[in-house]
């Protein structure tokens, strides 16, 4: 593939994909690929390629990647767009690149230098989330618990549904101040919200997200 434009997309795995595809139909390979609030408030040092997601595009590729190579480079997908790892979305491209060429095999070749980071860094991925889940200290109002995190990776997709089992829990807002995201159920409704674009305070507790984020979002 040829070289070398630079896209912004909109943050999400979606989106992302979507740019993926993009490129795949351009056969070029892209110089970076960059979420739109890293890029926002900053001077033009590159001439960006603003890429809307697709919903459909984004699901034919990762459908494309389980049939062409495995269940488990899908899930690697996945779980590496939710690491902090350096220009995650370059190593992931190049990924899913080889999993469309090479097929299977991709999934289990630990000499693959795109493997071994993707592994290492899901590996973090995950102690991060078991070790986070015993920590969470979560404040009660009435029949609402609230509670903030601040992981380094965004580890909030992988403890929702352990912190929604939990019995004593009804209503929960869970808020990873870090990622600006909100773990939100209300009644049987359960959501992960991007509260990026809402004028979000310092949130230091629970506390702190029941009065500034729940009342609002709710």
């Amino acid at each position: 593939m040829d070289f070398a434009d630079d896209y912004i997309y909109d943050g999400t795995l979606e989106g992302f994909l979507t740019v993926a595809v993009k490129c795949f139909r351009r056969h070029r390979t892209p110089h970076s690929i960059v979420p739109d609030h890293i890029v926002a408030g900053r001077p033009e040092e590159r001439d960006y390629i603003n890429v809307l997601t697709s919903n459909k595009d984004a699901d034919k590729l990762m459908e494309l990647i389980g049939n062409v190579a495995t269940a488990e480079a899908t899930q690697n997908v996945t779980d590496y767009f939710l690491t902090c790892s350096r220009n995650k979305e370059i190593v992931l491209f190049t990924y899913i690149y080889k999993a469309l060429t090479i097929g299977a095999p991709i999934a289990e070749d630990y000499s693959d230098k795109t493997v071994i980071k993707i592994r290492r860094a899901v590996e973090d991925l995950y102690r991060e989330a078991q070790s986070l889940l015993p920590a969470i200290d979560f404040y009660t109002s009435g029949n609402v618990s609230t509670a903030v995190i601040d992981p380094r990776n965004c580890v909030l997709p992988i403890i929702s549904k352990p912190i929604l089992r939990r019995e004593s829990l009804e209503d929960v807002a869970l808020y990873d101040k870090r990622h600006y995201l909100l773990l939100k159920r209300t009644g049987e409704e359960v959501d992960i919200v991007d509260v990026r674009k809402m004028l979000v305070p310092e949130i230091r507790s629970g506390e702190d997200v029941y009065k500034r984020i729940w009342l609002h979002a709710s």
